[in-house]
């Protein structure tokens, strides 16, 4: 049995307008945890809300630990679904200490539980000196493990984070990433957070699902969704990616760039798009090359080359940053495809 099943949600908040999630469906098992990744406005942090019960869906049924939360005929408070949530502002309470806000939610809990439970929760996010502290007097990352140990306390079945960590600088994110990990790795929760940074789905998440104007692209490992993208949405979005022209033929997928396998058993005289990372493409300096240096993006470890093709089709290079050309210097651009992926020409 799934911990959560969503079967065919679809929610829409006006008549007029697209729905905010469109038909999706997805499981998620006890102890994993799911990054939901996608633009603004894709409907990651609708599908957390109809998870925690905060919105109704117009279709479909949301169960947890096989039974139902939201479907025809059945609604479960959110207060009775075994959530926790963690906001993206942390909603702290400014007028309550570190280990009162933790306790909140503890109503079900003697006074003498409740003092002890609250210890054992700051002890496991290192807050437990921190207890008699308002919230104002605490870091950002401090108040979002507060956060975190506030939806922890009761013990949920599922914790909900939506975008945890947008509010910290660059160095924090990933200190708090490592640190909201481990919490949730000791403690077994089942975790699904939503981000709009592939760099932390990929980093936090066993799967990674992910949302396209309502509609779930593709459910599957960080590796898979880099690698093998379902569609060129998700190629685009979860890194860098160029598509070139490609022809089937019986010796390979004829490119500018070179023949490739037909890795993907695709008929012949297909006419295909061919994906390509930067770091499937290097380049040789040559004044006879067929391809121009137009763009260099320095970025700290590394420089992003932006190279024209005689087609007038461009594709990026990924070098050292030592590696430093002019514009305008002729190249030979090399192509070397560990993973084949292509789509059909019209996608």
């Amino acid at each position: 049995m799934h911990l959560l099943a969503l079967q065919n949600i679809t929610k829409r908040y006006a008549p007029d307008r697209p729905p905010a999630v469109d038909g999706l469906t997805l499981t998620v098992d006890q102890g994993e945890i799911l990054a939901l990744l996608g633009p603004s406005g894709c409907g990651k942090t609708t599908t957390l809300r109809v998870i925690a019960g905060f919105e109704v869906p117009d279709t479909g049924r949301v169960a947890i630990r096989g039974e139902t939360m939201a479907g025809p005929d059945r609604w479960v408070p959110p207060e009775e679904r075994g959530v926790g949530v963690v906001f993206q502002e942390y909603a702290l309470f400014p007028h309550l200490t570190v280990a009162e806000n933790v306790g909140f939610g503890l109503h079900r809990f003697d006074r003498s539980a409740r003092r002890e439970r609250v210890r054992q929760i700051l002890e496991l996010v290192g807050l437990e000196s921190f207890a008699s502290r308002y919230p104002h007097e605490l870091s950002g990352g401090q108040q979002q493990r507060v956060a975190v140990a506030r939806a922890l306390a009761p013990a949920p079945a599922l914790l909900l984070l939506d975008e945890p960590f947008s509010n910290l600088d660059a160095d924090l994110r990933a200190q708090m990433r490592d640190e909201v990990e481990k919490i949730l790795r000791n403690t077994g929760t089942t975790g699904i957070f939503v981000t709009h940074d592939q760099e932390e789905a990929f980093t936090l998440a066993d799967r990674v699902g992910v949302l396209n104007q309502g509609r779930l692209e593709q459910l599957d490992t960080p590796e898979r969704i880099y690698h093998h993208p379902d569609t060129p949405f998700v190629a685009e979005f979860v890194g860098a990616a160029d598509f070139l022209p490609g022809l089937v033929t019986t010796g390979g997928i004829v490119t500018e760039l070179g023949v490739f396998a037909n890795m993907e058993g695709r008929e012949m005289g297909e006419k295909v798009k061919v994906m390509l990372r930067p770091d499937d493409i290097t380049f040789i300096p040559r004044p006879d090359g067929q391809g121009m240096i137009i763009r260099r993006y320095f970025r700290g470890s590394e420089n992003l080359y932006c190279i024209r093709l005689p087609s007038g089709h461009r594709v990026h290079s990924s070098q050292a940053s030592s590696s430093v050309f002019p514009l305008g210097t002729r190249v030979r651009p090399e192509a070397h495809l560990i993973h084949v992926v292509t789509f059909p020409e019209g996608d």
